[in-house]
This record gives structure tokens, sequence and C-alpha cells, in this order.
């Protein structure tokens, strides 16, 4: 039965993705709990359709975080693990600045942004 609900789950996640945006997804979209509290340290970047915590590894969305000063900052995040249209994200309870330096992210510049100096 596990399996069925799974599946039903991805339907109504690909159905609410063909029919509204990404941005407006964020925050419309149902999240699924994972029920698993989780602190994970990285760099924020901050893009069109969100904030973001880069581990190194994968993007985290940051829920209720929307802060743009802490963008190129390295920070620890504590808060709830949850999966937002199967995209790992955390609902933010703390966050703490490990160095307020600002950083770039090791990966290219993603799309719709621009990293020109004009």
């Amino acid at each position: 039965m596990k399996i069925r609900s799974s599946v039903w789950a991805a339907l109504l996640l690909l159905l609410a993705c063909a029919t509204v945006g990404f941005a407006a997804q964020a925050r419309a979209a149902e999240l699924l709990e994972i029920e698993a509290d989780i602190t994970v340290e990285g760099i924020v970047a901050v893009m069109d359709d969100g904030v973001f915590l880069d581990d190194g590894v994968r993007l985290f969305l940051l829920i209720d975080m929307e802060d743009p000063r802490y963008e190129g900052m390295t920070v620890e995040v504590f808060g709830q693990y949850l999966l937002v249209d199967e995209m790992p994200a955390i609902k933010v309870q703390e966050i703490i600045v490990l160095d307020e330096a600002p950083r770039e992210r090791e990966q290219n510049t993603p799309v719709g942004t621009s990293d020109s100096n004009g």
C-alpha cells in the first residue's frame, strides 16, 4: 500500500508541476515531511525561485528564510528536512553565520542569473 501512496503522491506533484510555475509551486505545493531534524553547513545562494543552501553536494530550498543579506555567506542551518516537489528543502528554525565573507558557489551560474559586471 505504501507503493501506491508514493505513486499517487508523485503523480499529484507531477500534475502540480505541469500547471503552475516553479516559483509559485515552492510556496503553494504540498510539502512532504520527512519527520527529521537536520543541520547542514553551506553557502547561501539567492536565485529567482528562492533562497537555497549549497552544501557542495546538493541544493536545499530554504523555507521560511527569504533574507537576501545572507547571500554568499557560509552558514549552518537547523530545521526540519522536507521535500518540495521532490527537491530537498529545510524549514528553517535557526541559522548561524559561520563566515560573513561572501563566497562564490563552485557550480556554474544558474540559468536566469547574470555573472557579468556590467
